[in-house]
């Protein structure tokens, strides 16, 4: 499993409502449709947002951001952020536990 973080501000005159109503679509428009991403959350952070995505395996990490520039859908949420602002960082996972305390 590999474990994708990206951190981004907003685009100049982009609200948050804009954003987060830009996120759900992204998700239904995109994610969903993306081979082997189990999860993403979205995240605020204290100066921007956060991306946190959970990949099944290495090679459809690299599949997505091969496509994603050509792809309608990811590109109308990637024009709502700051691309100076883009920073994008992938961990293999070692372990993984769930307490339920």
């Amino acid at each position: 499993m590999i474990v994708e973080i990206t951190t981004y501000k907003a685009a100049e005159n982009v609200t948050h409502k804009e954003l987060l109503i830009a996120s759900k679509a992204f998700n239904k428009e995109y994610c969903s449709k993306c081979k082997g991403l189990i999860s993403r959350q979205f995240l605020k952070t204290a100066d921007g947002y956060m991306d946190i995505f959970v990949w099944k395996s290495k090679e459809a990490v690299e599949q997505v951001q091969e496509t994603f520039m050509q792809d309608t859908d990811a590109m109308k949420f990637a024009s709502l952020t700051d691309a100076n602002s883009l920073t994008m960082k992938n961990y293999e996972v070692l372990e993984t536990s769930i307490f339920n305390n």
